[in-house]
């Protein structure tokens, strides 16, 4: 009778211990993941206040560009040769100040065509914008600058918007133009890869951009850096904000809205499970 007290009390006891050890188990896994979503918060954070950050000062950029003499004559009385040194002067400046290493600038009329692209000053096609820069109605209208992202001819960048104005009338915009470079860098520095994906079917208005093969996903294109042997995103059913382990990778994504409210692709963050986020604070 003894023994069969004993043994059960042995099964009992057994039984509560791998009980506890199957609810420390969970407990751990449960804080584990919700540092993990912490630490993803933070990043998605970081992520929107950098591009925050650089569209703020691509708007200062604008703004003050708005109101030089220089740009008022170019759009005021149609000559690019007005203020073409001038911007150029303008844009180098900022290289040598470090503000942006290559910065765009863009000048379009008041009837939504491109007067002066900078990076591209002899052509002189003054190509019609209208059927897909929308902010530039929207500016049109408002009379306000704007920043946010938005599909060109040349490709998706981060713009800033400005009215330019002669006296009182309204003449056109001068535009701000970023790419995504500096955002690569700044997460590659902590050894995450950033993918800026656009949609494929915007690839007809960005019919001036030249993407390569190594950039083409099933449904997407990678707009700022070759995708350096992580396939598996092609694998990824993209919806809404998310994130998942492939291999020894994490995976974390968040659509792409541009200025008109439009989601235009996504933002996708790589990085080895062996990486330690814990800079990203929030």
């Amino acid at each position: 009778m003894k023994e069969k007290r004993f043994f059960l009390s042995a099964a009992l006891m057994l039984f509560f211990g791998l009980v506890m050890l199957f609810l420390y188990d969970k407990s751990i896994a449960y804080e584990e993941e919700a540092t993990l979503k912490k630490q993803m918060d933070a990043l998605l954070l970081t992520l929107h206040n950098k591009i925050e950050e650089t569209t703020k000062v691509s708007l200062a950029s604008s703004v003050i560009l708005a109101k030089s003499p220089h740009v008022v004559a170019c759009l005021n009385q149609q000559e690019r040769e007005h203020c073409l040194q001038y911007l150029l002067e303008i844009r180098n400046s900022m290289a040598q100040a470090n503000i942006f290493e290559n910065a765009r600038l863009h000048l379009h009329t008041k009837d939504f065509k491109s007067f002066m692209r900078l990076w591209d000053y002899s052509n002189h096609t003054n190509d019609d914008l209208s059927t897909f820069r929308h902010a530039l109605e929207k500016i049109k209208q408002s009379k306000q600058p704007i920043h946010g992202i938005e599909i060109g001819r040349h490709g998706m960048f981060m713009r800033a918007i400005a009215p330019v104005f002669s006296k009182s009338d309204y003449i056109g915009t001068i535009e701000t133009v970023v790419d995504f470079k500096d955002l690569n860098e700044y997460f590659k520095k902590d050894g995450i890869e950033l993918y800026v994906l656009m949609k494929n079917e915007y690839l007809p208005i960005a019919n001036a951009a030249s993407y390569g093969q190594k950039l083409m996903l099933d449904n997407y294109t990678i707009v700022n850096q070759e995708i350096n042997g992580l396939g598996f995103i092609k694998e990824i059913n993209l919806q809404g904000t998310g994130y998942l382990k492939r291999g020894d990778y994490y995976v974390l994504y968040t659509p792409i809205v541009d200025i008109n409210g439009e989601h235009i692709g996504f933002f996708v963050l790589t990085w080895s499970e062996s990486l330690s986020l814990a800079s990203f604070k929030g």
